[in-house]
């Protein structure tokens, strides 16, 4: 997929939860003794100004029926890795850019409660705005210390700072990569902070990240 000028091919996308101390709180999960792990895979990844499709499946089931927003700092994996040591990690990085980890709410609660994973409700089509551009390695000297902001019909509804990463992006890369091989154009999403909420047909969605860019999209309903 094109993310501004730069064309990646991945072959997986990672997510890292719980990684904000206030993100934690909020949600009532434990505080991670160790990275946590999931996938979303690659039909949810739409471009900047792509439409966020809100699934009929969910909109009509009450069930069901909660969407949010995630706003998090992503990094885009250079080359093929493995055991890649933290004082290694930064040269296997080709950039950083803005990723929505948008997700069924309502589902993951449910299937976190029934000790499911969290994969179905990470995994909709277009769940994975990422964009606006990847932003290289050469340009952002100090990836955690970031302001990220995301604004809802125009309202702030996150904010925060990179800073406050409970696992930073060398650690996240050393753990990753003594599980699994990393391939060039894979996506690391890091997490977000608080402030997560649902979204709504017709709503407006801006995520930035400082010096990055703002990634915006618009929720639409299946089908209309």
């Amino acid at each position: 997929m094109k993310i501004g000028t730069q064309t990646i091919n991945p072959t997986k996308i990672i997510c890292i939860g719980t990684n904000y101390m206030d993100h934690v709180e909020e949600t009532g999960l434990d505080v991670p003794k160790e990275p946590v792990l999931f996938p979303k895979t690659m039909n949810c990844l739409i471009s900047n100004n792509d439409p966020i499709i809100y699934p009929k499946f969910l909109y009509n089931q009450r069930k069901y029926n909660r969407v949010d927003y995630e706003l998090e700092l992503a990094f885009i994996i250079k080359d093929k890795c493995k055991y890649v040591p933290k004082n290694e990690a930064y040269n296997h990085i080709l950039g950083y850019t803005v990723f929505n980890d948008v997700t069924a709410r309502k589902m993951q609660v449910k299937d976190i409660i029934s000790k499911l994973p969290w994969f179905r409700s990470k995994s909709f089509d277009t769940f994975g705005p990422i964009g606006p551009k990847i932003v290289n390695t050469g340009e952002i000297k100090d990836p955690h210390n970031l302001k990220i902001d995301l604004k809802l019909n125009g309202e702030i509804k996150q904010s925060s700072n990179t800073k406050h990463l409970l696992f930073k992006i060398p650690n996240l890369i050393e753990y990753i990569s003594t599980f699994f091989t990393l391939e060039a154009g894979d996506i690391v999403a890091t997490g977000t902070p608080s402030g997560i909420g649902p979204i709504q047909p017709g709503d407006i969605i801006e995520a930035t990240i400082e010096k990055i860019g703002t990634l915006t999209n618009r929720v639409v309903l299946e089908g209309e």
